[in-house]
Order: structure tokens, then sequence, then C-alpha cells
């Protein structure tokens, strides 16, 4: 009996944990982690602010746990793209699936532009900074495995994957300062797919794939997008 009691009572406390951050993930989706107090999240989830200081010592654990939580499910998203560490990435070629790396990270960005700015570049405290530096070299890891299939298939020849994934990921979160910003304002349907273009084409050539015929992939993109 002590043993199901115990058992009960971690469940509660991991559901109610749970909430918590899920109330704290979507107010930083409105308003950024400046948004996420803990009076705020003790609001959106129904409960006494002394009940998140149950769970979270204080709002650096807190505003971590939301990072975890929402940089998690974007890597998860990417990573399923490119069928990261999984046999079936090799059905499709290294330079297929850098483009839908960048697109797909892009997309998403570019749809949820307030939490995206939180996640990229919000100035926030030592908890948000350590957990980006942890999901940064996440997706580092990410665009090695997509660049060393390229090496392995022969349609990539550089060996110096270690400098090379880190400057398409540090590219790609810099190029995406201007498009997210407050002032590009609302993107139409082909400015955003002007935008991830524009992106896929230059890191697929930053990657080394630009001497390669990479099978029509920006002309079908704008066919697809043709009435």
């Amino acid at each position: 009996m002590a043993y199901r009691s115990t058992e009960r009572t971690e469940r509660h406390r991991a559901a109610r944990s749970a909430a918590l951050i899920d109330a704290g993930l979507g107010l930083v989706a409105e308003g950024g982690f400046s948004a996420a107090t803990i009076a705020r999240v003790a609001d959106r989830a129904g409960v006494s602010t002394g009940t998140v200081y149950t769970y979270f010592p204080d709002k650096t654990a807190l505003t971590a746990a939301i990072f975890d939580r929402a940089a998690g499910i974007e890597l998860e998203v990417v990573r399923a793209a490119v069928a990261f560490g999984t046999d079936a990435r090799f059905e499709t070629p290294a330079d297929q699936r850098l483009d839908a790396l960048v697109r797909v990270f892009g997309a998403r960005a570019l749809r949820g532009r307030t939490l995206a700015m939180a996640l990229l570049f919000e100035a926030a405290d030592v908890g948000v900074e350590r957990e980006r530096l942890l999901f940064r070299r996440a997706y580092t890891e990410t665009v090695a495995e997509v660049l060393a299939d390229g090496v392995a298939e022969g349609t990539l020849s550089t060996e110096r994957i270690d400098l090379l994934a880190p400057a398409i990921v540090g590219a790609l979160g810099e190029a995406f300062i201007r498009p997210l910003s407050p002032a590009a304002g609302g993107r139409s349907e082909a400015d955003t797919s002007e935008v991830l273009d524009s992106l896929a084409a230059a890191c697929l050539r930053l990657a080394g794939f630009a001497s390669r015929e990479r099978s029509g992939l920006l002309s079908r993109s704008r066919e697809s997008r043709t009435p």
C-alpha cells in the first residue's frame, strides 16, 4: 500500500509540474519569457504562487523547464523531418534532408514568431541560457549527422564537419533575426516561401552541396505554390 501511495503521489506531482510548465509555455508563446512571471503562471494554472514554489524553487528553475519543454518539441519535429538517428534517413539524399531541416525549422518559427523570438534571442536568466546552449548543441549534432551522411554518399567532400555543422546552425539562427522581428510585420504565404527558399539555398551552398544538381528542389517548391 505504501508503494502504491508513493506512486500515486509521484504521478500527481509530475502532472502538476507539467501543468505549470504548460501554463508558462502558453504565456511565453504570447509574450516571451518576460510574460511568464511566477504570479502569472500561477494564475494561468489556477493555483497559488506558493504552489508554484512547491514545484520550482525560483523563476530561473521554472523558465528553464519551460524552455526545455518548448525547445524539446521543436527539436523533435526537426529531427523527425530528417529521420535523425534512424535507418530511414538513408532513403533520402543528404541535401534533401538539409533542405527539409531548414524549411521545417523556418516554417515553424515564422508561424510562432513570439515563441521563436523567445527561444532564439530573448535575453533571459542563466537557466534559459544554459538550456539554449544545450539545444544549440543538439541542433548541431543533427546537422552533423546529415553532413556525415552526405560525405558517406559522396555528395560532400568536407572533412571538417566539426566546424561546418555549428556554422550552419549559427547562420540559420542569425538569419531569422530580421524575419521574426516585430518590424517585419505579417508575412504572406509567398513571402514566407521566399524566405525559406533563400535560407535553404544558402545553407545548401554553405554545406557544399551547391555543385551538385539537387533534383530541382527549389523549382519544385515554386511549382507547388503555382495555382
